[in-house]
């Protein structure tokens, strides 16, 4: 393998929950020996860069925010495309702070009903009100855009509700699509090439979830490697863990 750059998923791969993988940490340190760029590519919109790279760092492996893409980054990137107008969003600080800095005015519940466009991520204090005010902005002409469609979020016990639950909630009560952004959108993956300033043919994407990660790659036309120990005919190669692949590299 010719692979110069890795695209790295963080949830299930590098760590689940707050606590780190086996071998992670040497791992990354094992494949930046190498002279290999790594940017971290996450579909959960929960928090900035900055507290990516500190929680990162706090497990041992040193991090800048600039190595991190977030499915709440690339959406405030989508939407430049748009004229500033009034937003209402289902996510927290971190996705609502990126929307704003973009210029967009940001509705509660209660005017939510005079949004042009409705952006829904993960939501850890999601209500039925949260819901209901997307659902009528989005039956009156607002834009449905999300972060991501994961239907959970692994932890160190299992597995928590992800974007992709909420997301389907409002999708199934309005009969509409949305514009996804994060993996297995191209949106996403052709933004995390471009970060990486190398070409396709020299970059890998590393991920647990054939149904984003590996979709993602694909659609992108790059290597994809496959972590874990099922079988899938989809990905160019699978690997226990980081480990195991920062001795192939």
């Amino acid at each position: 393998m010719n692979i110069k750059g890795l695209i790295i998923d963080l949830d299930g791969c590098v760590y689940r929950g707050n606590t780190l993988i086996e071998g992670s940490d040497k791992a990354i340190e094992i494949i930046r020996s190498k002279g290999i760029r790594i940017l971290f590519l996450t579909n959960n919109s929960t928090m900035t860069q900055d507290e990516y790279a500190n929680k990162l760092n706090n497990m041992g492996i040193p991090t800048n925010p600039y190595e991190i893409l977030t499915s709440a980054i690339a959406t405030a990137n989508y939407m430049r495309k748009f004229k500033r107008e009034k937003c209402y969003i289902i996510g927290e600080k971190a996705l609502i702070e990126a929307i704003k800095n973009e210029g967009f005015e940001i509705l509660n519940e209660e005017n939510a009903h005079l949004a042009k466009y409705v952006i829904c991520g993960l939501d850890r204090n999601l209500t039925y009100k949260k819901i209901a005010a997307a659902c009528i902005a989005i039956q009156n002409g607002a834009k449905f855009i999300a972060t991501n469609n994961d239907p959970n979020l692994p932890i160190e016990k299992g597995y928590l509700p992800g974007a992709g639950a909420i997301v389907g909630a409002i999708r199934i009560a309005t009969g509409i699509k949305p514009v996804i952004i994060g993996k297995p959108s191209k949106y996403i993956i052709n933004m995390a090439i471009r970060e990486l300033g190398l070409k396709k043919s020299e970059i890998a994407i590393v991920g647990d979830r054939v149904e984003t990660d590996i979709k993602a790659g694909k659609k992108a036309k790059i290597f994809t490697i496959l972590i874990g120990d099922k079988f899938s005919k989809e990905p160019d190669l699978i690997v226990k863990n980081l480990l195991e692949l920062s001795k192939l590299l």
